[in-house]
């Protein structure tokens, strides 16, 4: 009488692809909360609110690094103010786990702009946003 085989050379090949899957994606979060710290401690340095505490993957690319060697460049995209009026666009570039850009679109900076007239009124009252 013969045992059938239960776990074969194509189960394992299936576990090996699913377990390469999960480590991509687990890693694939990793860099994601990696960017989203260093575009809200950059936020908060330059003053400005990032809205919706969010950041999207918005490109993969392979480049080459310091040594060489390919490595894919992710590019998250942001949101943030600086009045709380107008939205504005970002973009941060991560190469492999190191920052490799972080740009804003061009934006007036907190006490500049048409606000700055109004500030000189004794009876306005000026609400930042944090």
């Amino acid at each position: 009488m013969e045992i059938p085989a239960v776990f074969n050379l194509g189960h394992v090949a299936l576990l090996m692809l699913l377990s390469l899957i999960g480590w991509w994606l687990l890693r694939n979060l990793g860099l994601r909360d990696q960017a989203m710290r260093l575009v809200r401690n950059h936020c908060q340095r330059s003053d400005v609110q990032l809205l919706d505490e969010s950041i999207a993957l918005t490109g993969v690319r392979i480049a080459r690094n310091r040594r060489g060697r390919p490595n894919l460049v992710r590019r998250y995209a942001f949101e943030f103010t600086v009045t709380g009026e107008h939205r504005y666009d970002g973009y941060i570039d991560l190469h492999g786990q190191q920052l490799l850009h972080l740009e804003m679109a061009p934006h007036p900076f907190p006490g500049e702009g048409p606000d700055v007239e109004s500030q000189s009124r004794p009876n306005t009252t000026i609400h930042r946003i944090y």
